[in-house]
Parts: structure tokens; sequence; C-alpha cells
């Protein structure tokens, strides 16, 4: 009989580290924290075969906040399988295990770092219409002006400021509603986004630590990517996650380059974020257009559209949105209707870039049905798209 994926027992700890080990590197369960503790056992579905582990799909899962809108997210990390075991379709059923538990704990979408085959086949998608800035010397001047103060400064935080990252980070309006041990853990490896990473607070110099405005999470400088067989791009430091004032993070981007001597920091902003790319632009920068971070995977689609239809009514009123119906139907048909007029989407893959949005023109999906009822639903839609940051797994 073929293996049933199940969760991780907890005298197989050690075998789970030697498939992830083996797969990834040995350093997986230290830069992992969140996803391999015992609290989150339950969410490690595991293949195991003669009492090893072979196949792992692993899973966090939190709540966020979309604009106001409270979701559950899944987050889904570390998925490996024993090259000797691979072809026998054990990730593809950990993977289906890890969505039946997700829907059976209430989550609304699920997040994957990853676009492979086993993640598409499945409709994951990538989504967002986010941007993605480069910033070099020539721009210091231009974003220097925006500070809110004459001087802005730079400080490394650590452990003891997690009361005042987690102040600003509030304040966010898409966001993961991040509990105390998720900072706690993020200090304890330094690892964001699979990448060793400083944090920084943002301060008026007259201030100390405790009137910060802002904090920045930067990846320590590597090589940019290039196709294969060209030369590696130039050292670039990574914002992977920010919060706090927007023209004090824009005056902030100078400091971080001058404190890595590279040429060129990136910054990744989402495209709700509408007054950080003002500050940009008078700035001078361009940036240019970029998904969200891994592919997306709607879960319960009724359930997340009951729970954004706050935003949905602050986009096209309360009247209006009362008269929507979401409905999934058997064989994964996802149906929106509004009296008599109807959409229909035919799959997981064409629902997440529907109600996500895509920069990929070839991705953009228009759903079958009243035109009339589109136009409608463009006023609110793309729903904003999640960033990883700290809770990247």
């Amino acid at each position: 009989m073929e293996p049933t994926p199940r969760a991780l027992r907890p005298d197989e700890w050690d075998s789970l580290n030697r498939l992830v080990s083996t797969v990834f590197r040995p350093t997986m369960f230290e830069h992992y924290p969140q996803l391999f503790n015992e609290a989150n056992r339950e969410n490690l579905r595991v293949i195991v075969v003669d009492g090893a582990v072979v196949s792992h799909v692993g899973m966090t899962q939190r709540w966020a906040s979309l604009a106001g809108c409270t979701v559950r997210v899944a987050c889904i990390g570390a998925v490996a399988t024993y090259e000797a075991y691979r072809g026998r379709g054990y990730a593809t059923a950990a993977f289906a295990d890890a969505r039946r538990k997700a829907r059976a704990d209430g989550v609304d979408i699920m997040l994957v770092s990853g676009s492979r085959g086993l993640y598409l086949r499945a409709g994951c998608r990538r989504v967002g219409r986010d941007i993605e800035y480069t910033i070099t010397h020539e721009h210091h001047q231009a974003l220097t002006t925006l500070a809110p103060t004459p001087t802005l400064e730079l400080s490394p935080a650590g452990p003891e400021h997690i009361a005042i990252l987690h102040a600003l980070h509030a304040t966010e309006p898409v966001r993961f509603i991040r509990p105390l041990e998720d900072w706690e853990m993020a200090f304890q490896c330094r690892i964001v986004m699979n990448r060793p990473a400083d944090f920084f607070l943002v301060t008026h110099a007259a201030q100390d630590q405790a009137g910060a405005v802002a904090y920045l999470i930067v990846q320590r400088p590597e090589p940019e990517r290039s196709p294969a067989g060209q030369p590696p791009g130039p050292l670039t430091a990574r914002v992977v996650e920010f919060a706090g004032d927007r023209r004090a993070i824009a005056a902030a981007l100078p400091l971080v380059h001058r404190h890595y001597q590279v040429p060129q920091v990136r910054l990744h902003v989402m495209g709700s974020d509408m007054v950080l790319q003002a500050h940009l632009a008078a700035a001078g920068l361009t940036g240019v257009p970029a998904p969200s971070s891994g592919t997306l995977l709607v879960i319960n689609f009724p359930q997340l559209m009951e729970r954004v239809r706050p935003l949905l009514a602050e986009r096209l009123g309360q009247h209006v949105v009362g008269e929507l119906e979401f409905i999934e139907e058997p064989g994964g048909r996802y149906m929106i209707r509004r009296h008599g007029e109807a959409l229909a989407l035919p799959d997981a893959g064409h629902l997440g870039n529907f109600l996500f949005g895509t920069v990929d023109p070839r991705a953009e999906c228009v759903p079958e049905g009243s035109p009339a009822l589109l136009t409608l639903l463009q006023r609110a839609l793309p729903l904003p798209a999640l960033w990883y940051g700290v809770n990247y797994v």
C-alpha cells in the first residue's frame, strides 16, 4: 500500500532534519524556527517509508490584514523529497494533504515560496501588481530632501526593540498579523526571505530609538542574479520589509546605500502602497512592475470573499456588495452572481489571477459571463497581495 501523508510525530524530528538537510542545507532548522518547532508540528505534513521521513511539505498558518479585513493565510515552504523517492507522487500527495488541512483549519489563501510544476498544477499562480525600485547614488540628493526633518539616522535594531518594531508594523494596512514569537524567532535566526538580514530603526537625529518613525529589514549584499552563462550582476542590498513613515523610509534609502557601500539598493513596494510610490516618483525613481513573492492559491473562495466584503463595500458601496454571491462549484469552478448576472472562472489559477491581479499580460483573466458585472468588479479588484517579509518559509 502507498504511504499516507500525515503530521510529523514527536519522535520523527531527527528524520525530518536529515531530509531537509540533504535536499536543502544543514541549517534549515536554525534558519526557519517559525516552521520547525513543536507548536507547529501538526502543520508539517510528511510521507514516511520504512520508518524514515522521505517527503515533506511544511506549512505555517497566520492571520493577516488586507486593508483592514482579517483573513487566514497558510504559508508553504521547505518542500522536499529524497531523490530516490521522487516520481512516485509523494510531494503531490503531501501538498494535497496540506491543502485539506488548511481548509479544515479555516484558511482562506495559501502562499507558496516557489513556482514549480507541483504548485502550478494545483492552481498556484504568481499574482500581485507590485513595483520594484533600484536606488543608486544618483538618487541620493532627491531622496534625502524628502526627510521629514533635516537629519535622519539609521541604527541597528535588536530583540530589545521588538515593541517598537511591532508598533510600527501594526500601522501597516496590508500585513501579516505577527505574534510576538515571530519577532523573537526572526532575531534568533536573522534570516529573512531565505537570506541573512539586518534590522534597522529610522530615527530623527535629535531623538533616541524609542522615537523611531520607521524600520527597515535589509538582506545583506549579494551579487544580482544574471541569466545562465552571464557574469553576476552588481552587488545589491535588498530591503525586504519596512514599516512606518513613508517619507522617512524613502529618505533613509541613501543611508542603506552608504551603510553597505554597494552600487545599488533594491526596494519592493506593494501595489497598494500609493504614498511610498508617490514619494519615490517625486525623487525621480521609476519602478518596474513585479509580482508579489512566490505563488498564491485560493483555498476557500466563499469564505475569503465574505471576509473581504467590508473592503469591497468601501469600493462599491454596501448595498451593491450585499447583493453579490460567491459560489464554489463541485469540480473547481467558481461563480460570482448578482441578481440575474453571473461570472464564471474555470479553475483556481484563473481565480487567483482575477482576484489579486497579475503583471503578466499572458496571465490576465477575463471571466465568462456578464460584461456589466465584470466592469463592476473591476472597480473593486485587485485585492492587495501580501508580502512575506519575516513570515517567509
